[in-house]
């Protein structure tokens, strides 16, 4: 009884205040109720949860750099600007074997714009600006120096990890700095920080 008064009022508010529910029923989150057309509406959708780009979120992972054999560990945030794009500020540091040859990064930071349509699924793709600090042999009076740069990324992001609210994704980088482009192979998770 009292789940028929919740359907009868939700069709009120929706403007339905000539429809009479017939019958209601409650799928998961979802309450839905027949109208005498016998036509199911969802009158009431509890607690449902944001997709991954509609919600900021943070995210730890961790790659490894092809072109100086190092690995690298990072953090993310995701923030959603519109539907199916996001700004990702990244930040990785890199360790691995110091050699003679330097030219390997000691840290990045990254500004990424990231798309993702919705049709491909958990594929999305991303240019940013990079801000890399390397040991550069080349440079006799600075070892290091900061150099800016620009960042292309295709990625894979799956739905959620068995039942939390993990995101894992697999995501290949290049980062271009005159003529330096490692690419980079990325993977981790993210998690949702707000609604």
């Amino acid at each position: 009884m009292t789940r028929k008064l919740v359907c009868l009022a939700a069709l009120a508010m929706l403007g339905a205040q000539a429809l009479e529910a017939q019958e209601c029923r409650t799928r998961g989150n979802r309450t839905e109720c027949r109208d005498r057309s016998r036509t199911w509406v969802v009158v009431h959708d509890r607690d449902r949860s944001p997709s991954p780009w509609e919600a900021a979120q943070f995210g730890v992972r961790g790659g490894y750099d092809f072109e100086e054999d190092v690995g690298s560990a990072g953090a993310q945030l995701r923030i959603p600007l519109v539907p199916q794009l996001l700004l990702v500020p990244s930040a990785d540091v890199f360790f691995g074997d110091d050699d003679e040859d330097g030219g390997a990064a000691e840290w990045q930071l990254n500004g990424d714009l990231v798309l993702r349509p919705a049709e491909l699924g958990g594929l999305y793709g991303g240019v940013g600006v990079a801000f890399m600090n390397r040991d550069d042999p080349e440079d006799v009076e600075d070892d290091e120096e900061t150099e800016v740069g620009y960042n292309l990324l295709l990625g894979l992001e799956s739905g959620r990890f068995g039942g939390t609210s993990l995101r894992p994704f697999v995501e290949a980088r290049w980062t271009g700095v005159d003529d330096y482009m490692p690419f980079r192979l990325v993977a981790g998770f993210n998690v949702p920080i707000s609604r």
